[in-house]
């Protein structure tokens, strides 16, 4: 079934958009020191999308580049169907990764989009399209000039984008590769020493296919640039016209206009593919493992800039220690904390029950501390449904607050059991609740029948290693007149703020 994107979205986007596959390129002159530099690749293909239409062919792409980068010498990682966490996780480690005179190429494959005339790439878990959600796409998808940048600032001497990222629009009609408007990316030049090299002209949609009788496993773009890839010692220039010729050429044949376009503002020739490198001198390919397995990361890293929210956290003190229990943002399949900056996380493992979103066990988001414990951080991180790391976020654990904040959490929840009455040889009211969850408040105050004559109870004082145990001297009870009816009590907690009057009647 067909989907549509909301007017206003779509006169938002219909100026910006056209389809593509983007070759970002800067470069140094060709030399015999050329053939001496590292290349390394980061090749994405995704295909499975949550709330736009899936793709068929872009992990397909993926490989086959990943599988031709390796034969002409590159070392390649590639990752397949990876959401907003791991493909972010994906391409800092490719940037941290990358040396001084690197050449660096990036190749993705699945859904791209253009607003305001800057192009953005799709993890599988963006969110569906709503009028007026493009400050919110901004923030979930990556934008392509943001990639080129920081592979140069990497030290990399030269950065190679290569983006199938458009089939028209995934809201309007499923294995599309576009999002909002007529279909594609922006025609944006990117500056000084870079060529851009598209897969279909501004406004063009770019065929998956030849139709149903097409058995290519790639995209019209994509097998017609893998040809001229292999090509030897062709430059840049060389590879853009041979496929731009060969692309239109395939697509006319079924009536379909296609016709490559590209921006060429480089110094000099770029060479892929070197012919006078030895023929066994090829490259390797691993995949990149975000996603492949639930074990903890040993290291600390830098929080999120954006996220699906916070997690919270609630801290529970007994006689017998601490109860932290954390409350997640998103549906998770494992969890962990750690105590302090460094060190292993724990895993808390899994409990009984079933996550309706994940269809896994949901993780046990608790665990105990001693009573002792000193203030500090608490690291906690956990795995989203799609196995991807959310993060590592600190939680201040501080002993005092913890105790009296989450004590008078209680007896706010509580506060109909804040006293109690009992006839036995008179008539006597018991303060057992309040005793015991002392540390909450600094006074407490009471008065008969409406009368306003607040008199103070007297309190023990709060023991931090033991807060919820009743000394031996307190007074427990007291003795009040049999014709009592009704008990108003005043709270004033530990930080200064009262309790509103609330009041308790006597029942025989």
């Amino acid at each position: 079934m067909e989907k549509s994107v909301p007017t206003g979205l779509i006169t938002l986007l219909n100026t910006a958009l056209y389809t593509l596959a983007l070759i970002v390129v800067t470069t140094l002159p060709a030399s015999a020191a050329e053939q001496q530099q590292r290349r390394v690749a980061l090749v994405i293909g995704n295909n499975d999308y949550e709330n736009v239409p899936k793709l068929e062919k872009a992990v397909n792409d993926a490989d086959a580049i990943a599988e031709h980068l390796t034969g002409i010498g590159f070392t390649v990682t590639l990752a397949k169907d990876i959401g907003r966490r791991a493909m972010s996780r994906a391409v800092l480690e490719f940037e941290k990764n990358l040396q001084e005179g690197d050449v660096a190429l990036f190749y993705y494959a699945g859904h791209g989009f253009s607003v305001s005339g800057q192009d953005y790439l799709l993890p599988v878990d963006i969110p569906e399209a709503g009028a007026g959600d493009e400050s919110m796409f901004r923030d979930e998808a990556f934008l392509t000039n943001d990639l080129a940048d920081r592979f140069l600032r990497a030290g990399a001497a030269t950065a190679i984008l290569i983006l199938d990222a458009c089939r028209s629009n995934p809201f309007e009609k499923a294995g599309t590769r576009a999002i909002g408007g007529e279909g594609g990316l922006a025609n944006q030049p990117l500056g000084e020493g870079i060529f851009v090299l598209y897969s279909a002209g501004q406004y063009q949609s770019a065929l998956d296919s030849l139709g149903p009788g097409d058995a290519s496993r790639n995209s019209v773009f994509t097998r017609n640039f893998l040809k001229q890839l292999d090509t030897p010692n062709a430059s840049i220039i060389d590879i853009a016209k041979a496929t731009q010729v060969a692309v239109r050429d395939m697509a006319s044949s079924i009536g379909h206009v296609q016709l490559p376009s590209y921006y060429d503002q480089i110094l000099g020739n770029v060479v892929l593919n070197p012919s006078d490198e030895p023929t066994a001198s090829r490259g390797a390919t691993q995949e990149f493992q975000e996603g492949s397995t639930v074990a903890m990361l040993p290291r600390v890293d830098p929080l999120p800039k954006e996220g699906k929210g916070k997690p919270l956290a609630n801290f529970s003190r007994s006689n017998a220690g601490w109860q932290v229990t954390i409350s997640l943002p998103e549906p998770a399949i494992q969890f962990g904390y750690r105590i302090g900056k460094d060190g292993d996380f724990v895993d808390t493992g899994l409990t009984t029950s079933i996550d309706r979103e994940t269809g896994r066990p949901m993780p046990v988001t608790w665990f105990s501390l001693p009573g002792d414990q000193p203030a500090g951080e608490i690291y906690v991180t956990w795995r989203d449904k799609r196995g991807e790391e959310a993060g590592v976020f600190p939680i201040r654990f501080d002993p005092d607050d913890q105790l009296k904040s989450g004590q008078k959490q209680i007896l706010d929840q509580l506060w109909t059991s804040w006293i109690g009455f009992r006839e036995y040889n008179g008539l006597k009211v018991y303060f057992t609740q309040l005793i015991s969850f002392r540390c909450a408040f600094e006074k407490v105050e009471y008065a008969l029948d409406e009368s306003g004559d607040f008199q103070t109870w007297p309190m023990p004082e709060c023991d931090p290693s033991n807060p919820n145990a009743v000394p031996e001297n307190a007074e427990i009870y007291r003795d009040i007149p049999g014709k009592t009816r009704s008990m108003q009590v005043i709270v004033t907690w530990y930080d200064g703020t009262k309790s509103p009057v609330r009041n308790f009647n006597v029942k025989y």
